[in-house]
């Protein structure tokens, strides 16, 4: 779908031109990077990072400030509902390479009741003169018990056998080092407090956070795969909302200059309120299919895959809208993108995105009919081991594989790789995805 119509320079495109001239390299490369790293929104600041790696991106981390640092690691440390002690980890290790007091100074930065989480999670904190103690296991290799430098704990590692890059007691001599006044109240919360208690509250801390970056929960960002409102909506504000997110990041700038029916209309809008907003509401619906589709963000790999997923998505339902519309338009007329920019000031883009899905349901369904042709369904059921190794047949397996998935996705197109899955992103791939299955469905059922 090209539009040679559109202007190249326009506001949008400008805007996706500045989101890729944040990338870590350039930044790196900066004379000013405390400055550069300051001016990051904190999601920013997260994909640049992860993208760089935590080594090379080591100038770059001890630049963030205490927001972006704790967004990073509310991004990385929870798998949907449960802490990641590896994950913190992970995170701790740059700093402890530089020196002890960094490493004391940066942990005892973060939020509090993290702090406790992490600590409940890797170690038992034991008063000798009030606690019960129990006997130390003798056949241990390695150390797991030790006091505290003050003297007024005993420590014991809950997982003795868990590589960590940290080792908690490295952590927790350097925090009495730096401050031992608040690494012993740390000390005699840990003793005390119920390690459940302290994750529901971290995670309830956690969750806001996430909110105020766009990221929806994952049951509510399941909302996405559900069916689109029927009623046009009522008029939305202009202005962006208030929000930590306002801009694209590079890693979602990436994929959205390729030329599509959404790229086209989002080309045509040049007020910059409207903009902003439009920008700030594709953040979010891309952030909410991280959350449902259950990914974790630190893969950039699969992160640009769900972006193009997205990208491809909203511009099916915008042009499943402009389908419906008296009379109506196809996507390659000449005022296609013209409606489609109108589009975008009526519905919100995971409403757009739910239309998008709901005109890929009817493959879903026919697929599933499909099924009902026995020799089809024996024939995909076949054990790993009984199944041909032909090419075409792997295809056609992973053809209808992506159409029974919760979204019905594009598959079986690609001889190299048959496993390579699209998201639909025209109403003509739906078309065609209709003739294949009836090709299939014929085949199975003249068999004899």
């Amino acid at each position: 779908m090209t539009d040679n119509n559109i202007i190249e320079l326009t506001p949008f495109r400008a805007d996706l031109a500045r989101s890729l001239t944040r990338r870590g390299e350039r930044l790196l490369a900066a004379t000013d990077l405390a400055e550069e790293v300051a001016a990051l929104e904190p999601l920013e600041a997260y994909y640049i990072v992860r993208e760089l790696g935590m080594d090379q991106a080591l100038p770059i981390l001890r630049e963030l400030s205490h927001e972006q640092l704790q967004a990073c690691l509310d991004l990385d440390c929870w798998n949907r509902y449960d802490f990641s002690v590896d994950s913190l980890d992970e995170w701790l290790a740059p700093f402890a390479s530089i020196d002890a007091e960094t490493l004391a100074q940066t942990f005892l930065s973060l939020d509090y009741v993290l702090q406790l989480l992490f600590l409940t999670q890797t170690v038992t904190v034991y008063d000798p003169d009030a606690d019960q103690v129990p006997p130390e296991d003798e056949e241990r290799e390695t150390t797991a018990r030790a006091m505290t430098p003050d003297g007024f704990y005993l420590l014991e590692l809950k997982m003795p056998d868990l590589p960590l890059k940290v080792h908690p007691f490295a952590l927790l001599d350097a925090m009495y080092q730096y401050d031992p006044t608040a690494t012993h109240r740390l000390m005699s919360e840990v003793r005390v407090d119920l390690p459940t208690q302290i994750e529901e509250e971290a995670l309830r801390f956690r969750s806001g956070r996430m909110q105020d970056l766009g990221f929806a929960t994952p049951i509510e960002a399941t909302a996405l795969f559900s069916r689109p409102p029927s009623r046009q909506p009522l008029p939305r504000p202009q202005e962006p909302l208030d929000s930590a997110v306002t801009r694209l990041p590079s890693v979602y700038a990436a994929p959205l200059l390729e030329t599509t029916l959404l790229q086209q209309a989002l080309s045509l809008v040049t007020d910059p309120n409207s903009l902003s907003r439009l920008e700030q509401e594709l953040v979010w619906a891309i952030n909410s299919a991280i959350m449902a589709y259950g990914e974790k963000p630190q893969d950039i790999e699969h992160i640009t895959a769900i972006v193009t997923r997205v990208r491809d998505t909203i511009s099916l339902g915008l042009e499943s809208l402009l389908a419906k519309q008296e009379p109506p338009c196809q996507p390659d007329e000449a005022g296609a993108a013209a409606k489609a920019a109108e589009l975008l000031e009526i519905w919100c883009m995971t409403d757009l995105f739910r239309h998008g899905y709901g005109a890929t349901m009817v493959l879903q369904e026919e697929m599933k009919q499909a099924m009902a042709e026995p020799r089809l369904a024996e024939w995909y059921n076949l054990a790993d081991t009984e199944q041909s190794d032909e090419p075409a047949d792997r295809l056609e397996r992973a053809f209808v594989a992506a159409l029974l998935g919760r979204q019905p996705l594009r598959g079986g197109f690609d001889p190299g790789n048959a496993e390579t899955v699209r998201a639909f992103a025209s109403l003509a791939e739906i078309a065609a995805t209709q003739t294949r299955l009836k090709r299939l469905v014929s085949h199975f059922g003249g068999q004899k």
